[in-house]
């Protein structure tokens, strides 16, 4: 079973993988298993939920080759999913489901997700969102399971010993008896944990509410507002919208998401400059205004810029029965100006997936493409040109995650 529940739109089950391997475009030759930690790891489902299969496979490029279904891949159902937190050549995935409650430390080596160590973790009903204090120190954001309390735990990443607490905030306005989770980020000593207050789905309180939290006291020391929109930045951990870029300045995406479009709210980006726990008042970014619908990502890629994943509301108000609505744009930081949107990146069929990651100052990007076929796609911010790199091939329903595993 899944570990952590997502509804992905609706596709019929294919027949489970036996695995990936890797080979070169240049020749059909297969290459042999590899027999080491790879450079990058992808995720890859087959079905939609709740019957799914997941698997990893390990390439040692993401600019070449060919990513074929050929028995080389691991299934990982029922092990761990795309909720899973790279980090130092390690991958740390906590299980919250209540015959499952586990903490996970793992190695992707040889093909295969092996535990270096598990202890137990029951603590939390639904880890949505995490940040790095330290290269040892991980801090799980998550809710009770009336989600009606904010709740954390602090991981030593070499022991896996964890401390566990309640993060404080304001009472819930009326009719909002419930919190939702966000984006989370760790700068100069403090917590910023984005939140929202709730009703029954899809009902939210319109505010934006960023909690600045003392560490590791881990007590409040105030809550950053604004009205123009709601949403708490992601809202599951493989949904990116928050980051502190090297000078320190604090980006964070609102964004009240595709559900809750009757509610006519824009996404919006807010900026927290460095040093300070208010958000910039000169700096908020309709986002929405810009790209026609609502904006369900972010990633920081260097070179004072940003990718950005957005529904396209033309396609999915068209009648269309596609899923593969979601397109990229790059955002310039300084202005939160839209630069351009990558239109030689072909829609992708899910908003909320770890789709981006950056190496050598250059950004990739996974699409799953309706036709033609799928690539790892190459951003580099320097020229600003997207090319195709490593092609991926056969039977898949989503394309989960690009993992770059070493430093």
């Amino acid at each position: 079973m899944h570990l952590f529940h997502k509804t992905l739109s609706s596709l019929l089950l294919l027949t489970a993988l036996a695995g990936f391997q890797s080979c070169s475009k240049d020749s059909p030759a297969e290459e042999p298993a590899n027999d080491q930690a790879p450079d990058y790891a992808v995720w890859l489902q087959v079905g939609s939920w709740p019957n799914t299969f997941q698997y990893v496979v390990g390439t040692n490029s993401l600019q070449t080759g060919v990513l074929s279904l050929s028995g080389n891949g691991v299934e990982v159902t029922g092990k761990a999913d795309y909720g899973i937190i790279p980090h130092g050549g390690f991958y740390y995935y906590p299980s919250t489901s209540s015959n499952n409650g586990k903490f996970s430390k793992f190695k992707f080596e040889n093909n295969q997700l092996t535990a270096v160590k598990e202890v137990p973790y029951t603590y939390q009903k639904n880890v949505s969102s995490y940040t790095w204090v330290d290269d040892n120190t991980l801090v799980l954001i998550g809710v009770n399971g009336d989600s009606n309390k904010i709740l954390y735990s602090v991981v030593n990443a070499t022991t896996l010993a964890i401390t566990n607490g309640e993060l404080s905030v304001p009472a819930s306005p009326t009719g909002y008896p419930y919190l939702s989770i966000g984006t989370t980020e760790y700068t100069k000593g403090k917590l910023f944990v984005g939140f929202m207050y709730t009703g029954n789905w899809p009902a939210a309180y319109r505010q934006v509410n960023v909690g600045v939290f003392d560490y590791p006291a881990m007590t409040l020391s105030k809550v950053v507002q604004d009205d123009k929109t709601t949403g708490a930045g992601g809202i599951s951990m493989w949904e990116p919208a928050s980051f502190v870029t090297s000078s320190g300045d604090l980006y964070h995406l609102a964004t009240p998401g595709s559900s809750r479009s009757s509610m006519k709210l824009p996404s919006v980006l807010y900026r927290i400059k460095s040093g300070t726990t208010e958000f910039d008042a000169s700096y908020k970014i309709n986002l929405s205004d810009a790209l026609g619908g609502s904006v369900f990502a972010m990633w920081n890629i260097g070179n004072g810029e940003a990718v950005v994943k957005y529904e396209d509301p033309k396609i999915a108000a068209s009648g269309s029965q596609s899923s593969h609505i979601y397109g990229f744009a790059i955002i310039n930081l300084s202005t939160g100006a839209v630069t351009k949107k990558l239109s030689d990146i072909p829609y992708d069929n899910s908003e909320t997936l770890e789709s981006v990651t950056v190496d050598n100052g250059k950004a990739y990007i996974l699409s799953n493409a309706e036709t033609g076929k799928d690539y790892v796609w190459e951003y580099d911010p320097a020229t600003g040109k997207t090319t195709p790199g490593l092609e991926l091939q056969g039977g898949y329903n989503y394309m989960l995650r690009v993992d770059k595993l070493k430093n």
